[in-house]
């Protein structure tokens, strides 16, 4: 591990102990990397730019573990908790600001989540619908084209809520909620809302 990556993972811990990532001082985060603040200065240039890399280290690594679950001879069942827990699993360790940013609520760091939403997260999300699909967990009737509006849709409404995860410890009852309609919607039981089966009665 080189230096830079040194100073990365210590911002990592100390930012997942603190309520509030701007009281953890650059020496400290030197100290916990065993360098010198000036070491930080000269790979990050900024405070700043040092939680933007603390960000891309841990969207990359969930991605990472998401791709390893994902591509496992597992389950649909075990695949989808997989990537669930491990959502909430890093939500539990991760400071909520840094949570924030991480959802594009920050102008900074918005451009990189985006990229990696389009080029990394929605795919592998359209690839485990496919495989639930396969296994007979989706539906088959809803197209590729549908899901990936859907996702597009919750994305774009995390990044409108993001007091939710202010203080997200405490929401996280409101999260489980909110995974389940994403999952199940709203109903327990089926309604035929387009009334399309009558319609084929009377055909």
């Amino acid at each position: 591990m080189d230096k830079r990556e040194q100073i990365i993972q210590a911002a990592v811990t100390l930012f997942s102990q603190t309520h509030n990532v701007k009281k953890v001082s650059l020496e400290a985060i030197a100290e916990a990397a065993h360098v010198s603040p000036t070491s930080i200065y000269n790979n990050f240039g900024t405070r700043e730019a040092l939680v933007y890399e603390v960000v891309k280290e841990l969207a990359h690594s969930n991605i990472e573990r998401n791709k390893t679950m994902i591509h496992a001879d597992i389950p649909f069942p075990q695949k989808l908790i997989g990537v669930i827990s491990g959502k909430v699993d890093m939500t539990d360790k991760v400071n909520g600001e840094i949570i924030e940013k991480m959802l594009g609520q920050d102008k900074t760091i918005a451009p990189f989540i985006d990229e990696i939403y389009e080029k990394e997260i929605r795919p592998l999300w359209v690839q485990i619908m496919a495989e639930g699909k396969k296994e007979g967990y989706v539906d088959q009737a809803i197209d590729e084209a549908a899901i990936v509006i859907y996702l597009d849709i919750l994305q774009a409404g995390l990044k409108g809520k993001k007091e939710i995860f202010r203080d997200f410890k405490n929401n996280m009852g409101l999260l489980e909620q909110l995974t389940r309609i994403m999952f199940y919607g709203f109903l327990k039981k089926d309604i035929d809302l387009f009334q399309k089966e009558g319609k084929q009665a009377h055909e």
